[in-house]
């Protein structure tokens, strides 16, 4: 297998990895088993070797969703998923800027079955047909029809991709309001700009400290932040900047050149609704 082939096929089936698990190197794992196996097949017998290597990968992630919700269930406060810090430079993560699946988005998917979120990933952020995700699955159209109703149901999905440009200049207008705001201590700007029913999501995985339980309300979420900017604002050894997060902007905190937070957030009619901290170190970048 060449390079060449890596570079046609590996971005698009390590983003629909990605979308379907939320981890990094476990959908790396995952691309690199699928072509392995590849290899030994006889591709000469193989019509559409996109589609093939699709389907792989798709019921090679429903399998690793299937044996990994027990853990996810008993994961220590809120399961979060692993924040991927785009670089332009690198074109298999760089794909994932161009599906339609924020970063607030994938959380939701957490709520749905591993069949559910297959049919909703590869309709909602690759456009397949229903002919060709049935085939993926191996189900049938009216079937996968169905399948992807029920899944907009439960997240209540509203499609807005036509306005998402919008919403991402937004979103780094207000991200950049609210890191001013936090490292300021400036209370009233900060509930300007969080919506009354703000939540905060904190991933610390039981390995470092972090809220267990959602924080809601913006009063309660502006006195958590103001509380850890107090706490930490003075630090000289911590670095907070601005980066591209999923495709989105966000913020990523420091320690003595070592990442030990990324924030992300979601907007709704102008004001931040949600924002997503994470802070267990198997999901954080390495430096």
């Amino acid at each position: 297998m060449d390079e060449a082939f890596y570079k046609e096929y590996k971005p698009l089936l390590f983003s629909i990895a990605y979308r379907m698990i939320g981890t990094i190197s476990e959908a790396e794992d995952i691309i690199h088993d699928v072509l392995i196996d590849f290899e030994k097949t006889n591709s000469d017998q193989i019509i559409n070797i996109k589609a093939f290597l699709c389907k792989m990968v798709t019921n090679r992630s429903i399998d690793y969703l299937k044996s990994a919700q027990k853990q996810r269930e008993v994961y220590i406060g809120p399961w979060l998923p692993e924040p991927m810090i785009i670089d332009d430079s690198n074109p298999v993560y760089a794909m994932v800027i161009q599906d339609n699946i924020s970063y607030a988005l994938l959380t939701l998917l957490e709520q749905l079955s591993p069949v559910e979120r297959a049919v909703f990933v590869l309709r909602e952020a690759f456009g397949y047909e229903f002919d060709e995700i049935a085939s993926f699955i191996n189900k049938d159209v009216v079937n996968c029809r169905k399948i992807l109703s029920r899944a907009r149901k439960k997240i209540d999905y509203k499609d807005n991709r036509n306005n998402r440009h919008v919403e991402e200049a937004k979103l780094q207008q207000l991200v950049q309001t609210f890191l001013l705001a936090a490292t300021t201590g400036n209370m009233e700007r900060l509930l300007q700009i969080l919506s009354n029913d703000a939540i905060l999501y904190s991933d610390g995985g039981g390995r470092v400290k972090a809220a267990v339980v959602p924080i809601k309300t913006k009063e309660r979420v502006a006195q958590f932040i103001t509380g850890l900017i107090r706490k930490f604002g003075s630090d000289d050894e911590l670095d907070i900047g601005l980066v591209t997060v999923n495709g989105q902007c966000g913020i990523m905190i420091k320690r003595n050149n070592q990442p030990e937070n990324v924030v992300c957030f979601e907007v709704e009619e102008s004001q931040i609704k949600y924002i997503f901290s994470i802070r267990n170190p198997e999901k954080l970048p390495k430096s």
